[in-house]
């Protein structure tokens, strides 16, 4: 912390209040709601649904809580892992982010480990999704959907998502 900064300095509290409010009342409920508000009044389609992941790389110190600890508290865990940037000396964490095809509108939003892996999530993502939202469209994603546990996990869902050319049967 610079000099002559304190914690108490840095302190919102009605901020803080409102967040807790949120919390309490459930941020997934919330997350659900609106959008599909703002798609019903705006005449979004829901037909298509995309699927993607960004990695953040943050700076400073995080301290260094094991997965298990971190998910027993529903945090995540600030951690180094695959950089798409070249930049493994710093830490990061992932959002995933699943939108309509019309109007780009955000409908699903998971912040996740720093060191998770699209190809061991996405199936797992699309599954809750469809779950949640109980809509049959159809879902987009990037090469990493294309995993043999993923298809199982979406073998009832309409799906497209690109071959990775390194697989041996896209060659």
């Amino acid at each position: 912390m610079a000099e002559g900064i304190q914690p108490e300095h840095l302190n919102d509290e009605p901020l803080g209040r409102v967040l807790d409010k949120l919390y309490d009342a459930g941020l997934t409920e919330i997350f659900i709601r609106v959008p599909l508000s703002a798609a019903d009044r705006f005449g979004v389609k829901m037909d298509s649904f995309h699927l993607d992941s960004s990695s953040f790389h943050v700076h400073g110190y995080y301290g260094t809580g094991t997965d298990e600890a971190s998910a027993q508290s529903g945090l995540i865990t600030i951690t180094y892992g695959y950089s798409r940037d070249h930049r493994p000396d710093l830490k990061q964490f992932i959002l995933d982010l699943m939108w309509s095809g019309d109007g780009d509108i955000p409908l699903s939003l998971t912040v996740a480990h720093g060191h998770e892996v699209d190809s061991a999530m996405f199936g797992t993502l699309m599954a809750h999704f469809h779950k949640q939202w109980q809509i049959d469209a159809l879902f987009v994603a990037d090469a990493p959907l294309y995993t043999e546990d993923n298809l199982q996990m979406i073998v009832s869902f309409r799906w497209v998502s690109r071959v990775s050319a390194t697989l041996t049967a896209a060659k």
